[in-house]
């Protein structure tokens, strides 16, 4: 009888020590995998917000701040962990600059300091955005920007300076950064600032806006993109 039980159960306890041997030897990999599934949906996330923070710029995502400067309104990502404020010993110009800092050295997403106007007035013209910009250990990267929204709130026009070749990064001295948008007849605000990502300073003095002729090349990322599908079979080679 003993001999048979043991024969009966045998397979049996060979099967549990066989699973637990796999539960606890998979156990690790399976809490490695869900973390990188973690990670990977916090960064999705996280591309996500930064898209609808750029996507939706006229509407500040905190209350103006009680250093704001007068007629400009604070956005971004994740506007509370910068400061924005003016600095009168720092300028190009006058008397006082506009700054944006970090308030760590690690901040996340980013902050914009904008000003919306009405596009009535500019309707059918050229517009050129200047500003002079002095960076201080920026580790992401720094610009001015504009952006022209239609009534519906959607983007017609817009440059931020995000390219590689144009972006603000580490420390730089005073130097007068262009963008130029053709302000279309659909156009109902025109919304304009300096932006910064990650740790850092950077300076804005001497804001303007002008409308400039059409030998001012437009800077539009919007612009840039093609009108009709390009290449869908393929057979068009690489650049």
């Amino acid at each position: 009888m003993g001999t048979a039980l043991i024969a009966l159960l045998g397979p049996i306890v060979g099967g549990i020590a066989v699973a637990l041997t796999t539960y606890w030897t998979t156990r690790p990999r399976a809490r490695a995998e869900a973390r990188k599934f973690e990670a990977e949906a916090e960064r999705t996330r996280a591309e996500t917000t930064k898209i609808l923070a750029e996507i939706d710029v006229r509407r500040p995502s905190v209350a103006p701040q009680d250093t704001t400067p007068k007629g400009w309104n604070v956005s971004g990502s994740v506007p509370e962990d910068y400061e924005v404020g003016l600095d009168f010993e720092v300028f190009s110009v006058g008397r006082a600059s506009a700054f944006i800092r970090s308030r760590h050295e690690n901040p996340s997403g980013y902050a914009s300091l904008v000003q919306t106007i009405k596009a009535d007035e500019y309707r059918g013209t050229r517009l050129q955005l200047t500003a002079m910009v002095k960076a201080r250990d920026v580790v992401g990267w720094a610009g001015i920007w504009m952006r022209v929204d239609d009534a519906r709130d959607d983007a017609v026009a817009f440059d931020n300076m995000r390219d590689p070749e144009r972006r603000i990064a580490g420390s730089v001295g005073w130097r007068r950064y262009s963008i130029v948008l053709d302000i279309p007849a659909t156009a109902a605000h025109i919304n304009f600032g300096a932006v910064m990502e990650r740790a850092g300073q950077i300076w804005l003095d001497d804001v303007q806006v002008n409308v400039v002729d059409d030998s001012m090349p437009v800077t539009d990322i919007v612009a840039t993109f093609p009108r009709h599908p390009v290449n869908l079979d393929f057979e068009s080679g690489t650049y």
